[in-house]
């Protein structure tokens, strides 16, 4: 999306453009590598590089503390949501969320159940009822609150590796849209191999880094890169595609159990008009467009994962990966 359309107002406290004093320097996540390839620039000063020696495509220089960005106003977090907050209107991802659950429950029908990065708790609420203990860490002390309060869910205020968690405790461990935003995932997965019971499941779902790069060629392609925000950088400082996170995943201790396509989410395009938007789905003939390109990629997607022999390819937004740890 142009960052011309972001100003209305909301919780968080990113900015269109970011400074020289706001950003660090940064090794390669997954490799330590020092070496990569300059790919594009974002909001002045974010850089988007490939890993010389992994591959793995990462945002250098990036902010210093992007999950930051997310410890904003609490009172205007809730303005966002307050309709769902009140049972008055569906979040635009619970269908994406619900199915996620289902592919869980197929693995881990019940047991002790940690989400990481709780945000205000739209994924977690979702998950009440069907048989787990629910358990959630969310660093945002604004965010945290609000799941509490609003959905009686148990959330810590902490960061994972910090939440004091008892160890082999849980048969799941969700990072649902969350792992692009760990600039030190090494420490997180770590973690996660800890509090993790030897037969649990890790489920994880990241945007696409592929999908993410045909998105800058083709917009380069046709003259259309000016002020496009394609990788979000200022919050996803990691873009895996599924080789980088497999590799990112066994160098921790972890085996892919499964790899998948998830289906897109369909972000109402009436936010960019008046804000609000986990609240107030789009009229249909505004959002049909973007409705249909995404549907479109998603099974072309799998098409070209078919051709690549079951290897996730450029075209698809999202990628899952089911986890346990190796034996």
């Amino acid at each position: 999306m142009g960052l011309d359309n972001i100003d209305y107002t909301r919780g968080g406290t990113q900015k269109n453009a970011y400074s020289e004093a706001d950003v660090i320097r940064t090794n390669c996540p997954c490799c330590q590598g020092k070496d990569y390839k300059q790919i594009y620039k974002e909001r002045a000063v974010l850089g988007i590089v490939e890993c010389s020696s992994c591959g793995l495509v990462y945002v250098n220089p990036r902010l210093e503390n992007p999950e930051a960005a997310y410890w904003g106003d609490g009172k205007k977090y809730f303005e966002e949501a307050r309709l769902i907050f009140e049972g008055k209107a569906a979040h635009h991802r619970d269908g994406n969320y619900l199915e996620d659950l289902k592919i869980i429950a197929k693995y881990k029908p019940k047991g002790n159940f940690l989400d990481v990065g709780t945000n205000m708790g739209f994924f977690l609420r979702n998950a009440r009822g069907r048989g787990w203990s629910l358990y959630g860490v969310e660093p945002s002390q604004s965010l945290a609150e609000l799941a509490r309060k609003y959905f009686g869910l148990n959330v810590k205020t902490a960061f994972l590796e910090n939440a004091g968690f008892s160890g082999n405790f849980f048969d799941v461990v969700t990072l649902i849209d969350v792992f692009e935003h760990l600039p030190q995932p090494a420490g997180v997965l770590k973690e996660v191999y800890r509090v993790l019971k030897d037969d649990g499941l890790l489920y994880i779902k990241v945007p696409n880094g592929l999908f993410n790069l045909f998105k800058f060629y083709a917009a380069k392609f046709s003259s259309r890169l000016k002020n496009y925000d394609i990788f979000d950088s200022y919050e996803h400082v990691v873009h895996y595609s599924q080789k980088t996170l497999k590799f990112m995943l066994a160098k921790y201790g972890f085996r892919i159990v499964n790899v998948f396509i998830a289906k897109p989410v369909q972000v109402p395009v009436w936010h960019k008009y008046v804000g609000h938007y986990y609240q107030y789905p789009s009229p249909w003939a505004l959002d049909f467009k973007r409705r249909s390109a995404r549907n479109a990629f998603y099974f072309l997607s799998l098409i070209e994962r078919k051709l690549r022999l079951n290897n996730v390819g450029y075209l698809a937004p999202n990628i899952v990966a089911i986890a346990s740890k190796q034996k």
